[in-house]
């Protein structure tokens, strides 16, 4: 795992706990955007069959999961409503700002590295939650969320080792880490998983 350099502080899940249905929303949300990501990481290299097969089986199973997190909304009577996840202040746009776009070698190995680093920082918050959740249907539901994350932080990592060697991974990787935990440390807590 990933050694992230923010660590998200107590406060995020008293307000994520006390606005339980919006970050509920948000996670919903984030699911269908992960798993539209990864088709379109898959549609912009047709030509790594490896890459492609990975992609097509994450958004399987991210779409998969905004379903779960859909169903957990319509249970407790909320609704999934509209995505108000920052615009473009929100944490992924600024943490795709980062991704180098001149050279297309260098934007696959930032866009592998980042989405790695997300899946971490999910990973990180899942955590969180299902340690804080009282125990029961709930904490179970986000701990798998912790374990699935953990799985996908190391597919994109495993991805980059594919295609990159370890110095082009080892100069690049400490950077980005600063960037999401200068993006992170900026932003105001809100009941949202980013």
């Amino acid at each position: 795992m990933l050694k992230l350099r923010y660590r998200t502080p107590r406060e995020w899940l008293d307000i994520a706990t006390a606005n339980f249905d919006a970050f509920l929303a948000d996670h919903a949300h984030n699911e269908r955007k992960v798993s539209q990501s990864a088709l379109q990481l898959a549609v912009h290299h047709p030509d790594k069959p490896d890459l492609v097969d990975a992609m097509i089986e994450h958004a399987r199973e991210e779409l998969e999961h905004f379903s779960q997190v859909h169903a957990v909304l319509v249970d407790r009577g909320a609704a999934l409503g509209f995505d108000h996840s920052g615009g473009n202040s929100g944490y992924m746009n600024k943490v795709r700002s980062a991704m180098r776009k001149v050279d297309v070698g260098e934007y696959l190995v930032d866009r592998l590295l980042l989405f790695s680093i997300i899946e971490a920082r999910g990973c990180e918050r899942f955590r969180i939650l299902a340690e804080g959740l009282p125990a029961g249907e709930m904490r179970d539901f986000y701990t798998a969320f912790v374990r699935s994350e953990a799985r996908h932080h190391v597919l994109f990592l495993d991805l980059a080792a594919r295609y990159f060697d370890a110095p082009t991974i080892e100069a690049r990787l400490p950077d980005l880490l600063d960037i999401e935990a200068e993006i992170c440390a900026s932003m105001p807590l809100r009941p949202a998983l980013y």
